[in-house]
């Protein structure tokens, strides 16, 4: 669509040269996308790439307004370009377009080459023949409109396409951890996001915002031209606005995702839940499209890719055993509210905790006695990337039993204390005493051991994060980052007894999440997918011997019940 504008500016302003310089760009840009993609496949820091694409992708927005404007002012004929300007406009073009398609090659090579899926491969074939007959129709609607019409056109397009871009630029630096607080406010962005609930219908405004706006200068010339019969005017010509803005929404596809939603799974009974889980399970959050997004949905260990049992309770995150558990809930609105809800051994929803920030992380004792949430809040009032606080509450009552913060926390023997501590991250040892966690201070992330008798903190390693207990609690698994990009974190195992580290070497991929373990050997994480909001859980052996594969797809935050 950016190229369609810049094409249709240039031919209403006879500018061929300019207009051959960008259908250049555009064919450069062909071969241009699958090398992006490899390199964008290759990347570690991913996000930071998005980011900083979609800013380049603004500024260029920016400065060919500036320029429109001075040509429309001085109503002047464009002088032929020099060669250096003629390529630069054919390079900026490209960037405008490999920006968005590099990831659509991507996505398009790994359904055809890796997945194998015929099905996914011709949905991706089918979005592209709908971008292609979008644009065309955009192109020729664009070439007969009216030259006085055309700027305010022109300027409702780059309207909608910088702010689409500044959303995005904002969503995806909080995911690349550039601004203050990335994690929560990158969550509270996801709706917006180029594949959110509301974020896939902002690209429709870069068809429907031009029209619109000269469709209704028209009108108004005409309203004003012929005040007698303007109303017998627009009753003349209701059908061409009506069949036009029919024809484009139809062609935006008024979606409710990317793709055809699957069937919803049918809601479990409770007491089908109950028998459920008298044998072993995997809990876990569905994240497949439709009515069934982010419930809590249950499969029988055994058979993982079978049936699941989807649950009328929603989480963001969900932890549990002994008998108890907890839903971190988030119920959107205008001013969105998070609660922790207590769930009993057949999963029936009990009290609500009211909950102070977005839900982050929630893990239960192996007795059900205790849970542990983390949520982020702003407001703090002191200088950090981030501020979480971190609760323990009672699963019988519901009763708060301290935050972490309230805690004495002790390093080489002396008690430390600052005003930027933040922890999260906890897991539960099997004794119902012992935890651990990960506290941030001073830009500095430490694992430390809990003591909940005491309510003592030791710190006893340095860059550790969201640890997980074996079930034997002899292994802690955690996220380690080993370079400098905000995400480059691998999972690690450290061995409590002997105070060895390995690293998880089988997952060569940046993993951020709190991983459970499914069996002394083996650990369950989820994964986002790259351009849905469809995530699975993946396994990976400690020792390397298998390679990492899906172990349930389109689901996340799996906790083993046995």
């Amino acid at each position: 669509m950016p190229i369609v504008a810049a094409l249709v500016w240039c031919r209403a302003h006879h500018a061929d040269r300019f207009s051959s310089a960008i259908a250049r760009g555009l064919i450069l840009s062909f071969p241009l996308s699958f090398v992006a993609a490899a390199l964008f496949n290759a990347s570690a820091h991913q996000s930071l790439d998005e980011a900083l694409l979609a800013i380049s992708a603004i500024v260029i927005a920016v400065i060919w307004g500036r320029w429109l404007s001075r040509v429309n002012a001085r109503k002047c004929t464009l002088p032929e370009p020099t060669f250096v300007t003629f390529w630069t406009f054919a390079a900026l073009s490209s960037l405008i377009v490999v920006r968005q398609t590099m990831e659509i090659a991507s996505v398009l090579h790994a359904a055809a080459f890796q997945l194998r899926s015929l099905d996914a491969t011709s949905s991706i074939a089918t979005a592209l023949a709908a971008a292609g007959v979008v644009s065309s129709v955009s192109a020729f609607l664009g070439r007969r409109l009216p030259a006085r019409l055309l700027p305010g056109a022109m300027w409702a397009f780059l309207a909608a396409f910088i702010g689409q871009g500044l959303i995005y630029a904002f969503h995806e630096s909080a995911e690349a951890r550039l601004l203050p607080w990335s994690e929560a406010l990158h969550v509270a962005t996801e709706p917006y996001s180029p594949d959110g609930l509301y974020g896939v219908h902002f690209s429709e405004l870069l068809v429907l915002a031009p029209l619109t706006v000269a469709a209704f200068m028209w009108v108004r010339e005409q309203m004003r031209a012929e005040k007698r019969r303007d109303w017998r005017l627009l009753t003349r010509h209701r059908g061409v606005f009506a069949s036009t803005a029919l024809f484009a929404w139809i062609l935006m596809g008024i979606q409710q995702s990317d793709a055809q939603p699957p069937q919803a799974a049918s809601r479990a009974r409770p007491e089908e839940i109950a028998a459920a889980l008298a044998r072993p399970r995997i809990l876990f959050r569905n994240t497949a499209p439709g009515r069934d997004f982010g419930a809590l949905a249950t499969v029988s260990l055994d058979s993982p890719g079978g049936a699941r049992q989807i649950t009328g309770v929603t989480c963001e995150r969900l932890s549990f055993a002994g008998g108890h558990g907890l839903c971190l809930h988030l119920q959107r609105g205008v001013f969105n509210t998070y609660t922790a809800v207590l769930l009993d051994g057949s999963l029936k929803p009990g009290a609500s905790i009211k909950l102070q920030g977005l839900p982050s992380r929630t893990r239960t004792s192996a007795d059900g006695r205790v849970g542990a949430v983390t949520v982020f809040v702003i407001g703090d009032d002191y200088a950090a990337e981030f501020s979480t606080r971190t609760t323990l509450v009672d699963l019988s009552s519901g009763d708060e039993i301290g935050e972490l913060e309230q805690f004495s926390t002790w390093r080489d023997g002396v008690r430390i204390r600052a005003a930027d501590f933040n922890f999260w991250g906890v897991t539960f040892a099997k004794d119902g005493n012992t935890f651990y966690a990960a506290l941030r201070t001073a830009g500095r992330t430490y694992l430390v051991r809990g003591e909940l008798g005491l309510r003592r903190l030791t710190v006893i390693r340095e860059n550790v994060e969201c640890p997980s207990l074996s079930p034997d609690s002899l292994l802690l698994a955690y996220k380690k980052r080993v370079g400098p990009s905000p995400d480059s974190w691998r999972l690690h195992v450290l061995d409590v007894q002997t105070n060895v580290e390995r690293i998880v070497a089988s997952e060569e991929r940046y993993i951020d999440d709190q991983v459970e373990w499914l069996d002394a050997r083996h650990l369950l994480y989820g994964v986002p997918r790259r351009t849905t909001a469809v995530s699975d859980v993946w396994v990976a052996s400690i020792d390397g011997s298998e390679p990492p594969r899906i172990f349930i797809s389109e689901a996340e935050s799996p906790i083993v019940v046995r």
